[in-house]
């Protein structure tokens, strides 16, 4: 469990919120899949259009750990110490051969259990960060209702209609291009 948004947002616009979750005091983390490493930075620099996922870690809530699997490193994201402190980020990702755009998110855990088992909130300095770079979101892109397609071939050539948090830049995808949300 935990706090969670999903949304639609091109590079751009990550970038803004990229910037705001710096001026809040977070690091920006960048997990690079195929050379296996990870990488902070108190800088958008770090962002490239190539990576989708990031992680906003507040150091006020303690220290994040980079765990190995064999040669690669990749963060502890999960339900530990490590992932209290960390707020995951993502840009939607826009796959133009098969026309479809997957969805990015927003999310922090709620908390872990400790080895005695006793539950450990998340602290509440990044449940405060969270809030404030969701509300940040929701001035930065428009809710409103998109007709599309999903890219579950059991659904195929079905339309939707849902609420969304999207770009402009998505939601001409969609509209003038056909693709399909996921």
């Amino acid at each position: 469990m935990g706090k969670q948004i999903n949304y639609c947002i091109d590079y751009d616009t990550f970038i803004l919120l990229a910037r705001k979750a710096l001026e809040y005091g977070c690091k920006i983390l960048k997990e690079d899949a195929k050379a296996g490493t990870v990488t902070e930075s108190d800088s958008v620099d770090i962002i490239s259009k190539d990576c989708f996922r990031y992680f906003f870690h507040v150091p006020e809530a303690g220290e994040y750990v980079i765990k190995r699997a064999g040669e690669k490193e990749y963060v502890d994201q999960g339900y530990s110490s490590s992932g209290v402190t960390l707020i995951e980020a993502g840009m939607a990702i826009v796959r133009e051969a098969k026309k479809e755009i997957q969805r990015g998110r927003l999310f922090c855990v709620s908390g872990y259990y400790d080895e005695k088992g006793d539950f450990v909130k998340r602290p509440d300095c990044v449940t405060k960060i969270y809030n404030a770079l969701v509300r940040y979101l929701k001035k930065l892109v428009r809710y409103t209702e998109v007709e599309h397609f999903v890219f579950n071939p059991m659904y195929a050539g079905r339309k939707f209609v849902s609420k969304e948090y999207i770009t402009d830049k998505c939601m001409m995808l969609i509209e003038n291009e056909d693709y399909a949300l996921g």
